[in-house]
């Protein structure tokens, strides 16, 4: 009884431990999640490109001056939906990796549920 009882409170302590660092990890996810520093840089590098393009309008003239504010235009928004594209890319590993976590720590704390059922049976 005691060999059985002693096996049942390592196998509740290695899951408690897995909790622990599957609960840490879902935290640091999280925290990347709610980061979103490099996006408020990539929205002011934006607006700085877009006062670039209305300066050099109005610093040239003529149509080629035009067209090259066109050209700079299009492969801004080009650059832009790509990265765009890629963070949300991100995001959605992101959340498939928060909510790989989430189930993990259920499945844990429905052991530790179980086995602490069993030692005190």
């Amino acid at each position: 009884m005691d060999s059985s009882n002693e096996k049942l409170k390592q196998q509740l302590q290695t899951l408690q431990k897995q909790q622990t660092d599957a609960e840490l990890s879902l935290d640091m996810l999280k925290r990347e999640q709610n980061e979103r520093i490099w996006l408020e840089d990539f929205e002011r590098i934006c607006y700085e490109e877009r006062e670039s393009l209305e300066l050099m309008r109005e610093v040239w003239q003529g149509d080629q001056a035009r067209n090259f504010g066109y050209y700079l235009e299009d492969l801004q928004a080009d650059e832009k939906n790509k990265w765009r594209q890629t963070f949300q890319a991100e995001e959605e590993k992101r959340q498939e990796k928060i909510n790989t976590y989430q189930k993990n720590i259920y499945q844990l704390e429905s052991k530790q549920q179980d086995i602490q059922k069993e030692l005190f049976q």
